[in-house]
């Protein structure tokens, strides 16, 4: 009996033991998760902020694009105006500013090398919102329709556009006052913008009713409001895609 009591206070104690060390293993790890998760919301903050400067940024130039197609489509149809104006009515100045303007080639180029280094190093997981996780990984692929878009405009331009003024138009003029343009030059301008001696009145002038009554220039004119019309319609989409990333940045960085 002596030595069945001292085996059972044996078995109690060690049974007593073990519960101890269970314990004391399951706080341990309670604590350890605890320091993770509070390290992995400090991290999280840290990209949440990354994260809103780059969207900000992309959100700023997209509506910088937007402006400046809204540019060329009102000289599209200045220009569209001068065909049944009488010549001696119009400036070459204002027409050359015109011209300028609808060869202006915008695209958007966003930045992403923060959501692409989450994406890449398998870090995405510490934004806890999910709709936010899934926003960024799909962005990319959100912007596909709106790049054809916009190298259909670049193409017409460069291969159809731009020769043909060429062929019809002495273009110096129009080069040398986009130079002198601020309005449009501000809204490319990625610093300050610098003050250039005019150089306008070096170029010969040029006659410009034959430009003005040549149908093909209708053609690309119209061609232009039309594709110009439907890209900012594209980047609307995309505007309003970026926003919303925005707003559920700003919502998880006040929790």
């Amino acid at each position: 009996m002596l030595t069945e009591n001292k085996f059972r206070t044996y078995l109690i104690y060690a049974i007593g033991e073990i519960v101890l060390v269970v314990i004391g293993i399951l706080i341990a790890l309670q604590i350890n998760s605890w320091n993770q998760n509070k390290q992995n919301r400090k991290q999280e903050q840290l990209i949440l902020s990354q994260l809103l400067k780059e969207y900000s940024n992309n959100l700023n130039q997209i509506e910088q694009k937007i402006d400046i197609r809204n540019d060329i489509l009102n000289s599209s149809f200045k220009l569209l105006k001068y065909r049944t104006e009488k010549p001696e009515l119009i400036l070459q100045d204002s027409l050359n500013v015109h011209l300028s303007r609808i060869s202006i080639r915008p695209t958007f180029d966003p930045q992403l090398s923060v959501s692409n280094e989450l994406i890449n190093s398998g870090k995405l997981y510490l934004l806890e919102n999910i709709d936010l996780r899934n926003n960024i990984t799909s962005f990319s692929s959100y912007l596909s329709e709106l790049s054809e878009e916009e190298s259909i405009i670049v193409k017409l331009t460069e291969e159809r556009l731009i020769p043909f003024l060429i062929e019809n138009y002495q273009i110096g003029g129009m080069q040398m006052i986009f130079m002198e343009d601020k309005q449009i030059r501000e809204k490319f301008a990625i610093g300050s913008l610098k003050e250039y001696q005019s150089t306008k009145d070096l170029v010969s002038k040029s006659d410009f009713k034959p430009l003005l009554i040549h149908p093909d220039f209708e053609d690309y004119l119209f061609q232009m409001i039309s594709y110009t019309r439907y890209t900012n319609e594209q980047s609307e989409g995309v505007k309003e895609k970026i926003e919303s990333i925005v707003d559920m940045i700003k919502k998880e960085v006040e929790k």
